[in-house]
């Protein structure tokens, strides 16, 4: 059997040097280039479709293996039905993953594709379906958890695959540490398929690494991230422990905690989670000063760190395990402690000002809702005036001037509200002048607005818009009884 593993792995090393470059050249006479960006390394145009030679490599010699099983010891025998389903469901997702590389796609979209993926996956038995020995998951809570692990593995390899060679060798070492776990535990379909997209891997990595002729792009990286997660779950079947799980998300420990603080990022300061940004930690160490390289062979070395450290889970128990991963974890937070991407302070401010705003934010849309109460209820133009401050106060505003055309004939008139204990506060200040209407129509002529700048102008624009809404909604026109009012100006 151990013949069939060498040769397995030896084909596929083969067959990806042999793909490799007749798919650098077809993509040079389709010029199939991945775009310069502000946040990309090269400076020269480089293929981006290298997935298409991991995946022919790899399933070239899949189905020869598949093949040639009844010769040998028939190990995919006990696979068939997952087995298909693992490669459909996996090419599926290359093929989505190729036609954005080609055509663009956008992320949503994608996102889609992999959770349709995942469900047919899920159906066909590839779940969670018990861990610790408790089948707690066997039913229809599996189902979600088991989507999220798929998903959240097939963007992180995704994400991280931004220098040359990066999420090649980290897919490497994940299907060392699974083809070691899967033959630890006798099931030697998994370790061979393992060990040929190990292969696979290793051949493309000749012509991936720095300086790289070819990028593995979305069809090769979706591909590696999905088959990955799906077939650690389909070795993770085999026990019934969480060592299963923790060995494969200790191999693809740096682009899986990379994603998360990518999302935490992104959330906390209000951005689309599928905005792109140039805070990943290969960015981080490549502006540290590090060569592009020297960055890739340094998480090479984090990789082989808690890789060892995830193959040892196998051989403790009582607890052992347990310890051996909160090491290897904490190595994993030290890293990126010291890159700059995890940066708790940061991160403590970022969500005590979120809390600030979403507070304030909730203020206004009460004081909003109370005002236009008010506004609902006026009848007169000295309630609707009344209302009108009482909005302003509200919102703080130092100043509000209306001027308005009203009565028959219709007279220009000049109304203003001070809000004296903001006025009096030794702040800067905003002045926002709005012309609602042209200077003979009747009703609302235009809005003077007098604001400190004491607060984030976002939080200013936003109050400003709220005032401007309950204006545009009650209008002098909608007065059942308009008249001007007796004084001119009011102070408070």
């Amino acid at each position: 059997m151990w013949i069939a593993y060498i040769v397995g792995f030896a084909a596929a090393c083969g067959a990806a040097m042999i793909f490799t470059p007749l798919v650098i050249r077809l993509a040079h006479a389709l010029k199939l280039y991945d775009p310069r960006s502000p946040r990309k390394m090269h400076t020269t145009p480089t293929p981006r479709v290298g997935g298409i030679a991991v995946f022919a490599s790899m399933m070239t010699v899949t189905v020869a293996t598949i093949f040639l099983d009844a010769r040998w010891d028939n190990v995919f025998a006990e696979l068939k039905l997952r087995l298909a389903v693992l490669l459909g469901a996996s090419a599926f997702i290359f093929l989505v993953g190729v036609y954005d590389d080609v055509r663009g796609l956008r992320a949503i979209f994608k996102l889609l594709a992999q959770i349709v993926a995942a469900l047919a996956v899920c159906a066909f038995g590839i779940r969670i379906d018990a861990v610790m020995g408790v089948d707690w998951m066997a039913g229809w809570i599996g189902w979600p958890i088991t989507v999220f692990w798929i998903i959240a593995i097939t963007n992180a390899v995704n994400l991280i695959d931004g220098l040359d060679g990066l999420a090649a060798g980290i897919c490497a070492a994940a299907c060392a540490v699974i083809a070691a776990f899967s033959l630890y535990n006798g099931n030697h379909a998994m370790g061979l398929f393992m060990l040929i997209l190990l292969g696979s891997l290793a051949g493309f990595l000749v012509f991936n690494f720095n300086p790289a002729k070819i990028f593995m792009g979305d069809g090769g990286s979706m591909f590696l991230g999905f088959f990955l997660a799906t077939a650690s779950l389909v070795c993770a079947t085999k026990v019934t422990t969480l060592l299963g799980l923790a060995m494969p998300a200790l191999a693809l420990g740096l682009p899986l905690f990379d994603m998360f603080l990518s999302v935490v990022r992104r959330v906390l300061g209000r951005r689309s989670v599928f905005s792109a940004d140039r805070e990943h930690i290969h960015h981080r160490l490549v502006d540290m000063g590090l060569k592009h390289h020297h960055a890739v062979i340094l998480m090479y070395v984090v990789t082989l760190v808690v890789t060892l450290a995830a193959m040892l889970m196998m051989f403790f128990r009582g607890g052992g395990e347990l310890i051996v991963f909160l090491v290897a974890f904490l190595v994993l937070i030290s890293v990126f402690r010291v890159a700059g991407v995890l940066r708790f302070r940061r991160l403590y401010s970022q969500v005590q000002q979120n809390i600030a705003r979403s507070r304030e934010v909730r203020r206004e849309r009460q004081a909003f809702e109370s005002a236009r109460q008010r506004f609902q209820s006026a009848w007169t133009f000295e309630q609707w005036w009344r209302a009108v401050r009482r909005m302003a106060r509200r919102m703080r505003f130092a100043q509000v001037r209306i001027t308005y055309r009203l009565g028959e004939p219709a007279e220009t008139h000049t109304i203003t509200y001070t809000n004296a204990a903001v006025a009096s506060l030794p702040h800067e200040w905003m002045r926002v002048s709005i012309p609602l209407a042209a200077s003979d129509e009747p009703g609302l002529q235009s809005v003077q607005i007098d604001a400190p700048i004491r607060e984030p102008l976002e939080t200013l624009g936003r109050r400003l818009t709220l005032f401007g809404r309950l204006l545009d909604e009650h209008t002098l026109a909608n007065l059942p009884r308009p008249a001007a009012p007796r004084e001119p100006a009011e102070r408070t």
